[in-house]
């Protein structure tokens, strides 16, 4: 089983897929190849459809041992789609004879709303917690402006080069956002004052290595770590004492629905978040409902009663 994980793993290198799914395909397929022993399947041709199946019912079943929980829908269907994926390339490339995990369809996900976003004062707060009279409280005012200007995921954020910016024309170039998709978004003018502020005057004081071109840098003028970002949020959010649960994607939720809420048009929100299909950004549509409360005051005749 392990020999045609590989194979199908340099498939989708060659494919130009991103490491860290290929990563993630190749950690599913091992689950199910666990399971699959398990269950008295030792070789792939054996792996029938009411098999694949099986294991559709154990993934929905499975008690999550990090939660105490069972799998959220959406864990069942990425782990579901990796096995089909798998079956789809080995039916295409004549190493089996038909695919197995064809008619199997994915479970029906919920639609949940983004929670803990951010009204309009809360987020001031937020962006005043850290300290701009020190260098790197300067750094972390000016990421969480460009957060909630741009919407743009902290992944993006840590890869941006500082020759992405133009802060005269008030835009940033997302290199490699997700699906390794390219994409230039608008920066508001007071973000622009912040990074023009930063570029020239605070990140100059820890460049250590004059080559290293992000815009960002650590004490240490290295690349900003990958949970970098969430602590600066975290720390900031303790300091401005709000209480709701916010992470980094805070912003990006709250930078598309207050922009909703001041008639943006939903396909513009999409065009700066980057997303690949509409249905991801009319979530933030339902989220809004500024429009919806003014036509039920108007509208229901509860409304017009004097009592």
């Amino acid at each position: 089983m392990e020999t045609f994980r590989d194979k199908f793993c340099d498939h989708l290198v060659a494919l130009n897929y991103a490491k860290k799914t290929v990563k993630g395909y190749a950690f599913y397929l091992n689950r199910f190849f666990a399971w699959c022993r398990g269950n008295g399947i030792g070789e792939l041709a054996a792996a029938t459809r009411d098999a694949i199946r099986d294991y559709q019912t154990y993934l929905f079943e499975e008690i999550n041992p990090n939660t105490g929980q069972p799998n959220a829908v959406t864990y069942q269907n990425i782990s579901l789609r990796a096995v089909k994926t798998f079956f789809r390339f080995l039916s295409e490339t004549d190493y089996l004879v038909s695919d197995p995990a064809k008619s199997i369809s994915y479970a029906r996900e919920p639609q949940r709303l983004p929670r803990s976003i951010l009204t309009q004062a809360e987020m001031k707060r937020l962006l005043a917690a850290p300290n701009t009279k020190t260098v790197l409280g300067y750094r972390d005012r000016t990421i969480l402006e460009v957060l909630y200007s741009t919407g743009i995921r902290k992944e993006e954020l840590n890869n941006i080069l500082i020759t992405d910016v133009d802060y005269n024309d008030g835009i940033i170039r997302i290199n490699q956002g997700k699906g390794k998709k390219d994409r230039v978004v608008p920066i508001g003018k007071i973000a622009c004052r912040y990074l023009e502020n930063y570029i020239k005057a605070v990140r100059p004081s820890l460049i250590r290595d004059p080559y290293n071109n992000h815009l960002f840098l650590s004490l240490k003028g290295s690349k900003l770590s990958k949970n970098m970002v969430w602590t600066i949020v975290k720390n900031c959010v303790k300091k401005a004492k709000i209480k709701k649960t916010v992470s980094p994607h805070t912003f990006r939720h709250t930078c598309a629905t207050l922009m909703l809420r001041n008639n943006a048009n939903v396909r513009h929100i999409q065009e700066l978040l980057g997303h690949a299909s509409l249905d991801s950004t009319q979530v933030y549509a339902r989220v809004s409902i500024v429009d919806l409360k003014a036509i039920h005051a108007r509208c229901h005749p509860r409304e017009k009663d004097n009592e």
